[in-house]
């Protein structure tokens, strides 16, 4: 497993292997029965096949889905389905990434505000607009997100204890999170 983050090749447009998470994919062109073309991503390692469109649409709720097999493994279901916490923790990372791409304190306080001095939002609508507006940014920063994610996640899987640890120190019922180490 790498140590850093490490973008990959610049023609990787497909999401790592739905089924064993190899990142080794490649696009093949073939023929159907009668004759037509017949285009397939294909895993090297497992030989797992999909048309284009459907391999990452798999690939994408397998990355749901092993976080969510993560999440329950590190913290217990309860607090993996603990809506309050995950709003908090999905917030933090949000503000740190923008920070690290050069928000102010100032800038985020003034959207906070214009956030929540409007109606709310429709949940499944602003999950899209997240994920549009983070591969937006991620576009503009030079960062592949999906590599990015797929690093973090090996990552935590190596941190467990050390990310209980720190779950441990957390005040109860506080939006703010643990001591760091």
């Amino acid at each position: 497993m790498p140590t850093e983050y490490q973008a990959p090749a610049a023609h990787s447009t497909y999401l790592p292997c739905p089924f064993c998470g190899n990142e080794d994919v490649s696009h093949s062109i073939g023929r159907n029965g009668d004759g037509t073309q017949r285009h397939h991503v294909e895993c090297e390692t497992c030989g797992a096949m999909a048309e284009p469109e459907q391999w990452n649409q798999r690939a994408a709720g397998a990355f749901q889905a092993e976080v969510g097999r993560w999440i329950i493994a590190c913290f217990g279901r309860d607090t993996a389905l603990d809506t309050a916490e995950r709003n908090h923790r999905f917030v933090e990372e949000s503000l740190e990434l923008v920070q690290a791409c050069g928000c102010t304190a100032s800038e985020a306080h003034q959207l906070v505000d214009y956030v929540f001095g409007r109606p709310l939002g429709e949940k499944v609508q602003e999950v899209g607009g997240v994920a549009v507006t983070l591969a937006a940014l991620c576009f503009a920063q030079g960062i592949d997100m999906r590599a990015a994610g797929a690093f973090e996640l090996r990552r935590i899987w190596t941190k467990m204890e050390s990310i209980r640890a720190k779950q441990a120190t957390k005040p109860k019922s506080s939006p703010l999170p643990g001591v760091s180490p």
